[in-house]
């Protein structure tokens, strides 16, 4: 790495000293933020495999095969379908059955593991756009439901994996830019899947659905998800890109996994995040809804295409912010977090104005781009880019700011599962509400008071940060600890090298 840090290389069987002595026989718990020594293979071809920039790739890919493809159904309007009800209904489904799974993401990441959870997770990709292909060419409802159900439960799985991995395995100074990679990846696969689903509706600029072939298309990608979950490395072998292993705890039982998240629901800092929990993707239902009865066909299939592209755009940036080196974590957080909340706040407003202006309009108005319309079209549209945009900024910020609470896998799938639990109640709730209620100001009303809520909670959480950077412990695979990051011992762990990154 550059700067003051010096990157591993090939050949080295121990790590580097500067002053320090070893911290022998002392009874402690294991620092939840402690680097581990670990073992680095004399291939470079092997190092990069275990590298967290390839398992972030690796977990890029999931996304884009598995919720990016949802997503991009999702943004186009009730599921693409002519009315949005039926596809609410089986999301609010899908997002129920996340829930307890989400829940226990802790006790499910410590007994199966990342990989195996995300081969899980994986599994039921294909499901979801089965059953909007199934639903579109044969009416068939039952089967889409069904299919979101248990779509629900192994996605659940996928959540918890990678709210894990997001929090856990990279460095501080890097966590907001991993974060990013996977937002770009996220949006990348709507991206593409919203290119191909404009390109095959261009012609539609009325009410109804979108083709069939357009779920064809989405559902061979998500097969693509499952291929990629076997490429991923075991937690204990994933190397920083300094040399150090990723936080690691000493296994638990399933039971005190469990009591350990009772405990951890019953904290106040949980207490608080609860509400951003739920607002994070809680506009996805209420927006879906929005889209679908108030836009053409085509221009729903421009908008799943262009919004997340600025997303792509605009979230690095975010992301930078999280990043500098300048300013401690709780500085960060700050700016951050009015970054976000400022659009966030225009955008609810703005939209409340138009729903008001749609009450004076005909039920069957669809605004489409290349009509006379088009600066009515655009007024309408834009609140939504604001969605989209903040969506990702606030997933970014929320997944930085619990990493600053712990960095270790165990406590952190623990923190991310309560996290993704919590976000699919807001999903399930914001679907829900807008599969049964045809008065849109009630759904974005709701939005904006949970908003209105969320944000002095969430503020009260960032005040908590610290104000500088940790100085990290470094620790064996017995957790015992053997010095600091820039004042660490001698380590020998047998055949192969070790970690040797010191400052």
């Amino acid at each position: 790495m550059p700067g003051d840090k010096k990157d591993y290389q090939d050949g080295d069987s121990q790590a580097q000293a500067q002053a320090a002595e070893p911290i022998v026989g002392e009874s402690h718990e294991v620092d939840p933020f402690a680097l581990r020594v670990v073992e680095i293979p004399n291939s470079k071809w092997v190092r990069r495999y275990r590298s967290v920039a390839f398992q972030m790739v690796v977990l890029a890919m999931l996304s884009f095969s598995g919720p990016s493809m949802s997503n991009a159904i999702s943004s186009l309007g009730g599921g693409g379908l002519a009315t949005p009800y039926t596809a609410n209904i089986a999301s609010a489904t899908q997002y129920s059955t996340s829930i307890l799974i989400a829940m226990f993401g802790g006790p499910i990441i410590s007994t199966v593991g990342i990989p195996i959870a995300c081969m899980v997770g994986a599994l039921g990709f294909p499901l979801s756009g089965s059953g909007f292909y199934v639903n579109s060419k044969y009416g068939i409802q039952w089967y889409l439901i069904f299919a979101k159900a248990v779509y629900g439960i192994t996605s659940a799985f996928l959540y918890v994996a990678e709210a894990s991995v997001m929090i856990s395995y990279p460095e501080e100074h890097r966590r907001g830019f991993y974060i990013s990679i996977w937002v770009i990846m996220r949006n990348v696969g709507s991206i593409i899947a919203g290119g191909i689903s404009f390109g095959l509706n261009i012609a539609r600029d009325g009410y109804g659905g979108v083709t069939t072939n357009t779920y064809l298309v989405f559902l061979s990608l998500e097969c693509l998800g499952l291929p990629a979950a076997f490429l991923l490395s075991r937690t204990k072998r994933v190397i920083r890109s300094d040399g150090w292993g990723v936080p690691l705890l000493p296994k638990k039982t399933w039971k005190q996994e469990c009591k350990l998240l009772l405990l951890h629901h019953m904290e106040r800092r949980t207490l608080l995040l609860i509400p951003i929990y739920i607002l994070t993707y809680f506009g996805d239902g209420v927006w879906g809804t929005y889209l679908s009865l108030h836009f053409s066909v085509r221009a729903r299939a421009l908008h799943s295409l262009v919004t997340p592209l600025l997303a792509v755009l605009i979230n690095p940036l975010f992301g930078m912010i999280l990043d500098m080196k300048r300013f401690g974590p709780k500085r960060k957080a700050t700016i951050a977090f009015w970054v976000w909340t400022i659009p966030s706040a225009a955008m609810l407003i703005w939209v409340m104005v138009n729903l008001k202006w749609f009450t004076t309009q005909p039920d069957m108005l669809r605004l489409d781009y290349a009509q006379p319309t088009t600066g009515r079209w655009f007024s309408m549209w834009f609140p939504y880019v604001m969605y989209v945009v903040t969506c990702w900024m606030s997933q970014t910020l929320v997944y930085w700011v619990l990493g600053q609470f712990a960095s270790d896998v165990a406590t952190n799938a623990r923190t991310g599962g309560v996290f993704r639990s919590w976000e699919t109640v807001g999903q399930a709730v914001s679907y829900g509400i807008n599969s049964r209620v045809a008065n849109q100001f009630i759904p974005f009303g709701v939005y904006l008071g949970l908003f209105a809520v969320a944000m002095p909670l969430f503020w009260i959480v960032l005040m908590d940060l610290p104000t500088e950077s940790r100085v990290l412990a470094i620790v064996d695979d017995d957790g015992n600890e053997v010095g600091h990051l820039g004042k660490t011992m001698n380590v020998e762990r047998g055949e192969g090298n070790t970690a040797r990154e010191i400052s």
